[in-house]
C-alpha cells in the first residue's frame, strides 16, 4: 500500500473524519495491553528469553495486530457491534505498543531499582549509604523490610501501602514527561507531516496489514499478496536455521552476525575492533523503505570512525574509548534538534501569535489538538517538570540541563523514526543526557554549585537517559499520519497513547512487584543472586556517583571535544545539503552511525546494495511492486522470533537459552 500524501487543510472538515477512540475500542485495547503485561512478565522477567518490547514496534503491538485480522471475519459474522474498523483496529496497535513499552526493561526494570538499590545494596566498599538521605521518603518505601522483601522474595503479599507514595510520584513524573514530549509532537507535526511530507517508513506495517482485512483495500490486499508471503517465508527459514543450529551446532545455519573486527589483530588494525556484520532481517526489511543517501551515510559514516580510529593509533593517540562515537552522537543529535525547531519557527510563531491574540488560530482538522494549547502544555509541562526534580532535591538549573538533553534527543529521534523508520528503541545517544553534562562541566563543579543531592536525584533519573522511555514518544506522530490516511479523529490517537501510559505504568508497577516480591528482585531476568542487567547497571550508576561524591572529578576534555566535532559535522553537513540539495551525505546518518553505528551499518550497507540495484535495473515500478516482499521480511522475523519462539521457547527451558534473541 502506497500512503497518500497530505490533504489540503481546506478540504478536511470536522464532519469528514470518523472517530476511532470507540468504547468497544478501548476495552479491546485494555484487554490486550493487559495479556501483553502478562506475556512480557513470562517471557521477560521469568524466562528471559525474549525482550518483546525491546523490538520496534514492540512484539506485543504486531502480535495484536494479527490477532484482530485473524478474528476479524467470526466477530463480523457474530454482529457488527463486534466488528472493527481499520481505524479502531490501528489506535488498538499504537495503544498496545506504547503502553507495553512502559512495563519494559528500559522504563520501569529500571525504575524499580532506581528507588531501592542504595538501600539494599549499600555495603561498606561502595560508599552507597552516603547517597540514602539525599533519596526522597515519597521515592521510595518508608520500610526497610519492604525493600528488603522485595530482593529476597517474601510469602506475604506485596506492601501496597509501602509502594503507594512511590507508585504515585513516580507515575505522576513519567505521564507529565510523556505529555510534555506530546506537545512537541503537536507543534511538529505539520512542518513534518504537510511541509516537508515525511514519509514514516513504520506505518507500512499497521496500515498494509489491516488493509482489506475491515473491507477497505485499494489494491491486492497484504495477506493475499505471493510477494508479501516469500519474504515472510524467507525470513521464517532464516530464523528457524539459527534456532536449530543454537539447539544442535552441527546443522548449517546463516548465523546473526560475524565478527570482521577478530580478523585485524596487529596494530594499528586492532583499532577496527570490534567490527560486527549483524544479519537482521527487520532492518533488511524495513530499511527497503528508507532512503538510499541515508542508508549510504550512515554505513559510510560508520566505517569512517573506525578507520580514524585506525589513523589516530597509527600516530600515536592511543585515547581509551576513541573515537567517542556516542559522545559525537550527543552533539549531532542536539543539533539536529535544534535546526528542527528553528525550521518550525514559523508554525511555533503563529501558535504564539494565536496564543497572545496577535494572529489568527493556526489549526486544522488533522492536528490532534490547537498547536497553541500544545504551546501551554510544552511550558506547563516544563515547569511542573521541573518542580518535581526540585521537590526530589535537584537544582533547577540541573534539572533544566538534563531535561533539554533529554527532550532534544527525543526530538531527533522522532524525526529518524518518521524520516527512516529504523527499528530500533535505542537509536539515540546512549547514556549521554546524563554523562555529557558531567563531562562537560566535571563533577567537582557540579557538586560545588548544586550539592550532593542533586548528584544523587540525576543518579535516581539515569534511567531516562539509558532506558528507551522516549522512544515511545515517536508513536503519536506516527498515529497522526495514520489518522490522516484512514480519515480518522488525530485527537483519538493522542488521547489513546496518554491513557496508555498511564494504563501501561499502573500495570507496570503491579506486575514488577507482584513478581519480586514472589520471587525476589535478586533472581527474576536472569538475575543469579545480585539481579539481573537493569540492577547491576543501577548499582554501578549508585557506585560511581557516591565515589564522585567522595573524590568528583574534573572536565572530561576528550569526551566534551567529541561531542564539540559532532555538533560542527552535522552542521556543516546541514550547510552543504542547504546549498547542494543532492550531496550524497545526510545529517541523519551520520547521527544515527555516531548514535549506534555496531548495530545497523551491516544492514543499511546492504540495504543500500540492494534498493540501488532494484531501482537501477527495475526503475520505481519495480521498486513499488517489491516492497510488500521486504514487509514480509520483516513481518516474518517479527513473528517467528518474537511471536512464534517467544510462546515455544519458553517451554524448552534452558535449552531455550541458546537461542535467544534481543531486538536491539
Amino acid at each position: 500500500m502506497a500512503m497518500s500524501q497530505p490533504t489540503p487543510t481546506s478540504e478536511g472538515t470536522p464532519d469528514t473524519l470518523r472517530g476511532a477512540l470507540t468504547p468497544r475500542a478501548l476495552i479491546a485495547a485494555t484487554a490486550l495491553l493487559f495479556g501483553a503485561v502478562l506475556w512480557v512478565r513470562h517471557s521477560e522477567l521469568l524466562v528471559h528469553t525474549i525482550n518483546l518490547t525491546e523490538a520496534t514496534p514492540p512484539v506485543p503491538a504486531i502480535a495484536a495486530l494479527l490477532l484482530l485480522a485473524l478474528l476479524h471475519p467470526i466477530l463480523s459474522r457474530l454482529g457488527p457491534r463486534l466488528s472493527l474498523t481499520r481505524r479502531e483496529m490501528v489506535l488498538i496497535y499504537f495503544f498496545v505498543a506504547i503502553g507495553s513499552m512502559m512495563a519494559s526493561l528500559g522504563v520501569m526494570r529500571m525504575v524499580v531499582p532506581c528507588a531501592t538499590v542504595p538501600f539494599y545494596f549499600a555495603a561498606p566498599d561502595n560508599d552507597m549509604a552516603v547517597l540514602q538521605e539525599h533519596i526522597p521518603a515519597w521515592l521510595r518505601p518508608s520500610e526497610p523490610e519492604a525493600v528488603r522483601m522485595l530482593w529476597e522474595a517474601s510469602e506475604r503479599p506485596v506492601p501496597w501501602a509501602a509502594w503507594t507514595q512511590p507508585i504515585l510520584h513516580w507515575t505522576l513524573m513519567l505521564t507529565l514527561l510523556w505529555l510534555t514530549a506530546l506537545c512537541l509532537t503537536v507543534l511538529l507535526r505539520r512542518p513534518w507531516v504537510e511541509d516537508e511530507r515525511l514519509s514514516f517508513p513504520l506505518l507500512y506495517l499497521p496500515l498494509d496489514m489491516t488493509e482489506g482485512v475491515a473491507g477497505e483495500t485499494s489494491g491486492t490486499p497484504f495477506f493475499r499478496d505471493p510477494l508479501m508471503w516469500s519474504g515472510f517465508i524467507l525470513a521464517v527459514v532464516f530464523n528457524v536455521m539459527n534456532i536449530i543450529n543454537s539447539l544442535n551446532p552441527a546443522v548449517p545455519a546463516p548465523g546473526r552476525r560475524y565478527q570482521i573486527g577478530a580478523l585485524f589483530t596487529e596494530r594499528p588494525w586492532s583499532a577496527l575492533q570490534p567490527l560486527t556484520l549483524s544479519h537482521r532481517p527487520e532492518i533488511l526489511g524495513l530499511g527497503y523503505l528508507v532512503s538510499l543517501e541515508v542508508a549510504f551515510s550512515v554505513w559510510s559514516f560508520a566505517l569512517a570512525e573506525r578507520l580514524s580510529t585506525v589513523v589516530a593509533l597509527a600516530f600515536g593517540a592511543d585515547v581509551s574509548g576513541l573515537p567517542f562515537d556516542q559522545e559525537q552522537g550527543a552533539g549531532a543529535y542536539l543539533v539536529i534538534a535544534g535546526l528542527l525547531l528553528w525550521r518550525a519557527r514559523r508554525h511555533i510563531g503563529g501558535a504564539l501569535r494565536a496564543l497572545l491574540g496577535r494572529g489568527r488560530p493556526v489549526h486544522d482538522t488533522h492536528d490532534p489538538f490547537a498547536p497553541r494549547w500544545a504551546l501551554v502544555g510544552l511550558v506547563v509541562g516544563v515547569g511542573l517538570l521541573l518542580a518535581w526534580c526540585r521537590l526530589a532535591g535537584m537544582n533547577v538549573g540541573a534539572a533544566a540541563v538534563y531535561l533539554v538533553f533529554l527532550l532534544g534527543f527525543a526530538i531527533t529521534y522522532m524525526r529518524v523514526r518518521c524520516e527512516t523508520g529504523t527499528p530500533s528503541t535505542w537509536l539515540f545517544p546512549f547514556y549521554q543526557a546524563r554523562k555529557m553534562p558531567v563531562s562537560l562541566m566535571g563533577a567537582r563543579w557540579w557538586l560545588n554549585a548544586t550539592g550532593p543531592s542533586t548528584m544523587t536525584v540525576w543518579s535516581m533519573l539515569y534511567f531516562l537517559s539509558r532506558g528507551f522511555f522516549f522512544s515511545s514518544t515517536a508513536y503519536p506522530l506516527e498515529g497522526y499520519k495514520a489518522a490522516e490516511e484512514l480519515r480518522a479523529r488525530a485527537r483519538d490517537y493522542a488521547v489513546a497513547g496518554a491513557l496508555a501510559v498511564v494504563l501501561g505504568l499502573l500495570m507496570a508497577w503491579w506486575m514488577h512487584l507482584d513478581t519480586y516480591y514472589e520471587f525476589g528482585g535478586n533472581v527474576v531476568e536472569s538475575g543469579g543472586v545480585a539481579g539481573g542487567p537493569r540492577t547491576r547497571l543501577t548499582v554501578r550508576e549508585y557506585q560511581a556517583t557516591a565515589a564522585s561524591l567522595l573524590r568528583p572529578s574534573g572536565p572530561d576534555r576528550p569526551r566534551s571535544i567529541a561531542m564539540g566535532v559532532g555538533a560542527a559535522i552535522t552542521a556543516l553537513l546541514f550547510a552543504v545539503r542547504t546549498r547542494h540539495l543532492r550531496f550524497p551525505l545526510h545529517p541523519l546518518g551520520y547521527a544515527m552511525a555516531a548514535a549506534y553505528s555496531s548495530q545497523i551499518w551491516s544492514g543499511f550497507l546492504a540495504v543500500w546494495l540492494v534498493k540501488g540495484a532494484i531501482l537501477r535495473f527495475g526503475g520505481v515500478r519495480l521498486y513499488k511492486r517489491l516492497t510488500p516482499a521486504f514487509i514480509g521480511l520483516a513481518l516474518g522475523h517479527f513473528f517467528t522470533m518474537g511471536i512464534a519462539w517467544a510462546a515455544i521457547g519458553s517451554s524448552f527451558g534452558q535449552a531455550a537459552e541458546r537461542a535467544r534473541v534481543w531486538f536491539t
